[in-house]
């Protein structure tokens, strides 16, 4: 029966680390923390009914479940990334700037980990596409919302 390190690198890497010529330290190990956040998620999806969306009742407590984790896990990030949105929105052009200037603009901004759980805790779900995906997304959490005026 294949170990866990099988499952996660995958057998032809796996043949590769076992070979004497490869240096062991081009391989990351993954911290301990990010195997049982995985593993909360995946039981609470689980646990839950397998949600295909976020915006129905069991799929909102996922996403406020992912948003945690990405709060505790990743601190600095986190602080970092809600920093740069607030600096965003507060020197965000007006509508009738950007649409002269040709700048365009962004209605919603996920931190990538966030983004990542949300495609793989909701398969064939995307936060970001169609817009009116972005839009509901902003709309039920305000923390993605990087325009003024969605």
């Amino acid at each position: 029966m294949p170990n866990l390190h099988d499952k996660i690198i995958g057998n032809a890497d796996l043949k590769k680390i076992h070979d004497p010529k490869v240096n062991l330290r081009d391989y990351e190990e993954i911290p301990p923390q990010a195997v049982a956040s995985a593993q909360i998620l995946m039981k609470m999806r689980d646990t839950l009914g397998r949600p295909e969306s976020p915006f129905i009742p069991s799929g909102e407590k996922l996403m406020s479940i992912i948003i945690a984790v990405w709060e505790d896990g990743y601190p600095l990030q986190a602080r970092e990334w809600y920093e740069s949105r607030k600096e965003y929105q507060n020197n965000e052009m007006s509508i009738t700037s950007q649409v002269h200037k040709h700048t365009g603009r962004s209605l919603a901004s996920y931190p990538e980990p966030i983004y990542n759980m949300v495609r793989k805790l909701f398969p064939g779900f995307d936060p970001a596409t169609p817009r009116d995906n972005a839009i509901k997304m902003v709309r039920k959490w305000p923390m993605f919302r990087m325009a003024n005026k969605v």
